[in-house]
């Protein structure tokens, strides 16, 4: 009895991630769409500037982004680590590309950062719970730093010292504020406002905070995973500087800082089929600030589009011929943490 009623439970879930997924593919299809019929963007010109892409500056700007993932797998190291998964740093290097395949490539039951945390914790007897907190622990430091990237360009605009109104909406601005504000005023006081409102014992407690306490107390390792996000989303940065480059597209370099975070979070929190449609609108929009045409500006977000179908199709092959499901032994994980 007990098997068929998990096995109806497992069906009702798969179906509902299928209608999730339905969904995003019609949104994405819709803003695409939107973005052609009533953008203004004339398809022929846009293609025009892309047979144009400069090679040289587009390899530079593939290879930043291929630099993330190495910053990325190094971090994802020190987060699972920490919570006493083993994997070895070239395993969770693969983890990182599978993860960009599911994620760019196939509207499945298991998005990308589900199935890095399924085959992180493949073979363990570590709560899903941790796996999970690792994965939400790692996209939330990099959200943090597109936050404050923002902000502190717009203080600096504020402030007089960038002179160039870029005319974004104050709605924006205050809203990258306000996700700064939480993530230093907030976020890192989250386990001790449990404790003063909810007491010792409680359902936040257990199942969101506890997973992910230990990154609160341990300053050296939260630091360092700080600083690799920062450097990961530098170096996104520079592949976006270099994509301008290959296009011959004038962008100021200040402007980066802005219109970079702001079109991530925006296809983060709009839900898509990894940002379809939404991404492209978002770089039109920005990019438009600078008095980047439309075409110029979707063909600048169709190569950004082709770095991560490249990534994608890496981690394919990744996904058929990788190592990354393999585990060490529990015994052979603890000798080598004793010593």
């Amino acid at each position: 009895m007990n098997t068929l009623a998990e096995d109806s439970k497992d069906h009702k879930t798969k179906r509902k991630q299928k209608l999730k997924n339905v969904l995003r593919l019609l949104i994405s299809l819709i803003a695409f769409t939107c973005l052609i019929k009533f953008g203004r963007v004339d398809l022929h010109t846009a293609f025009k500037y892309l047979i144009k892409v400069n090679p040289v500056f587009f390899a530079l700007a593939y290879l930043c982004y291929l630099s993330t993932m190495l910053i990325a797998a190094m971090r994802f190291h020190f987060s699972s680590h920490v919570l006493g998964f083993n994997k070895k740093y070239f395993q969770l290097l693969q983890l990182n590309f599978v993860g960009t395949f599911f994620n760019n490539f196939l509207p499945t039951t298991f998005g990308g950062d589900a199935l890095r945390g399924y085959y992180l914790r493949q073979g363990t007897h570590i709560s899903l719970a941790k796996a999970a907190a690792c994965i939400i622990y790692e996209r939330y430091t990099g959200m943090i730093v597109l936050f404050w990237a923002a902000s502190f360009v717009f203080i600096l605009q504020s402030l007089g010292v960038i002179h160039t109104s870029w005319g974004i909406p104050n709605q924006l601005i205050m809203f990258t504020h306000l996700g700064s504000i939480i993530t230093i005023f907030l976020i890192p006081f989250l386990p001790q406002l449990s404790n003063l409102f909810l007491g010792n014992s409680n359902w936040v407690y257990k199942k969101i905070i506890e997973p992910v306490v230990v990154y609160w107390h341990d300053l050296k390792l939260m630091t360092r995973i700080l600083l690799l996000s920062f450097l990961l989303q530098s170096f996104v940065l520079l592949c976006h500087f270099f994509i301008a480059l290959a296009l011959d597209i004038k962008i100021p370099f200040s402007y980066y800082f802005a219109f970079y975070p702001l079109t991530t979070i925006a296809g983060f929190m709009i839900p898509s089929l990894n940002g379809l449609g939404i991404r492209e609108g978002t770089y039109i929009y920005f990019l438009s600030k600078v008095n980047v045409s439309n075409e110029e500006g979707l063909a600048f977000s169709i190569c950004w589009l082709i770095v991560l179908l490249i990534t994608s199709f890496i981690g394919g092959v990744v996904y058929m011929f990788g190592d990354f499901r393999k585990h060490k032994p529990l015994e052979d994980a603890s000798h080598e943490s004793n010593n």
